[in-house]
């Protein structure tokens, strides 16, 4: 072979050689260059996770064990009885709303005074005060409605007091159907029953309709008291055709109630007046004919805890139950020679 053919062909083996050497160690720098791709992508999901806010954790307040007797001093004419099924508690306040008298503001009573006083809502428009919820994690929520009540809007409610937001739910409504019950679960879930029909609606936080509901398709009988438990579900008492009254979830997904087959229940005539969260059981209830029950599914529980006796209530007494505190306490209003007087009554435990 010449000697120019080997001189050239050498050349392009070197070439060759040179050119293996460049994509190896180009290679090799696409590796490494992963590895720091991939690095950063775990760091980047690292920070995001940390900027992640918490949920919204239940607001918890003290079991308090101790009875109260305070003698009631009526402001503004107002009637506290009105507030009857319409009083909540943040475990700090009593907040009052008398929407049957067109009231276009909110009370408040701090727990132990023998007063209230107004909120002072910001409400250019005077629409009336109608109904409150409080949630789980201490949100005041209130259903409000313009003066001809065709129009309906869910206020949420900052800590002080002023709207936070504002929730259109007025196409859900008839011309003055007033919200027997008005309530929100733990995801922000709206449930609301008339008064005299007992139909109702369940409305998201957006202010989207999820269901309507009626007796009949919950078929049951008659609905009674509502509530959301200490899981912060919604629970239900109502009569099945075998007459006995019973407890049941609320399936705001389904808009029915979960019925499991259970040996607690109560005989037909019992009525119930307040049912609220409890603090060692997921459910209080008040009976003018019985006293303080409470109920829990989960644990096997159902006792009468308070009864009417140890209240020192009789069936004839003129009293107005307003609710359950956080604290485990039953508040109710009674009447008397004197005037009337607040009771604080020890349930939980």
């Amino acid at each position: 072979m010449p000697t120019k053919v080997k001189l050239f062909l050498l050349l392009i083996g070197l070439l060759v050689l040179s050119g293996c050497q460049d994509n190896s160690d180009f290679s090799t720098d696409i590796v490494v260059n992963e590895g720091s791709s991939k690095e950063s992508a775990e760091t980047e999901e690292s920070v995001m996770a940390e900027s992640v806010p918490d949920p919204p954790k239940p607001s918890e307040v003290p079991v308090n064990s101790e009875e109260e007797v305070i003698r009631y001093h009526r402001v503004d004419d107002i009637d506290i009885s009105l507030s009857t099924h319409r009083c909540q508690s943040d475990g700090e306040n009593l907040y009052l709303v008398y929407g049957s008298a067109g009231e276009p503001d909110l009370y408040v009573m701090p727990i132990g005074a023998d007063e209230h006083m107004r909120a002072n809502i910001d409400n250019p428009e005077g629409m009336v005060v109608c109904h409150i919820a409080i949630d789980i994690y201490g949100k005041k929520h209130i259903l409000v409605a313009g003066n001809d009540y065709e129009e309906w809007y869910i206020w949420r409610l900052n800590d002080s007091n002023q709207v936070e937001e504002a929730v259109d739910v007025s196409d859900y409504f008839e011309i003055k159907q007033m919200a027997h019950w008005f309530l929100v679960d733990k995801e922000g879930n709206y449930y609301l029953q008339w008064v005299l029909s007992r139909d109702g609606i369940i409305v998201d936080r957006e202010g989207a309709l999820k269901h309507r509901f009626t007796l009949e398709s919950l078929e049951t009988q008659w609905t009674y008291e509502a509530a959301v438990g200490k899981d912060g579900l919604i629970y239900v008492i109502y009569k099945d055709d075998d007459a006995r009254v019973r407890i049941g979830e609320f399936d705001v997904e389904s808009g029915s109630i979960i019925k499991e087959d259970s040996p607690f229940y109560f005989t037909s005539d019992e009525i119930f007046d307040g049912m609220s969260r409890g603090t060692d059981t997921n459910i209080l209830l008040f009976s003018r004919y019985s006293g303080v029950w409470a109920y829990d599914h989960e644990q096997g529980i159902l006792e009468n805890r308070v009864p009417l006796s140890d209240m020192g209530l009789t069936r004839e007494a003129e009293s107005f139950p307003l609710t359950f505190l956080p604290d485990g306490r039953f508040v109710l209003l009674e009447g008397g020679k004197d005037g009337l007087h607040i009771k604080y009554i020890p349930a939980g435990k």
